[in-house]
């Protein structure tokens, strides 16, 4: 049985390859976080909120994970925003993704939402990833 929990796995594997994604990091440097820091200020990317669901089979364990990658700017348009998810997916779709005590059946954006809070001056893209992890 696995000592690391799948969602914390997942979002340490996703780090790993975004912080080394020279695309990504042209438009953000290495600011990947799961929680924005005190003062940061955008651009950076958030590993945002997740839901883990079982989906074991008879053959062995597996989980379904939910996680929002959420890409914050302070330009009123959404197309920075979006480069930002864009080189995100680009940077999953370059090669397998190796994840801690789990093999990785598949990982999808399965939704994109954007919006601009005009009180905070921010502009915010949510990718919405689903990754299928079985449990080693």
């Amino acid at each position: 049985m696995t000592t690391i929990h799948p969602v914390h796995a997942l979002k340490a594997a996703l780090r790993t390859r975004l912080i080394t994604n020279s695309a990504l990091t042209a438009l953000i440097g290495t600011a990947v976080h799961d929680a924005p820091p005190r003062g940061a200020e955008p651009p950076f990317l958030l590993l945002g909120d997740a839901q883990l669901r079982e989906n074991g089979t008879n053959e062995g364990d597996g989980v379904i994970v939910d996680l929002d990658l959420v890409a914050f700017t302070r330009e009123r348009g959404t197309a920075g925003a979006l480069a930002i998810l864009h080189a995100v997916q680009a940077a999953m779709a370059s090669a397998p993704l190796s994840v801690a005590d789990h093999q990785l059946s598949l990982i999808l954006i399965r939704e994109t939402l954007v919006r601009h809070d005009e009180a905070k001056a921010l502009t915010r893209a949510t990718a919405r990833l689903r990754a299928f992890l079985h449990i080693l």
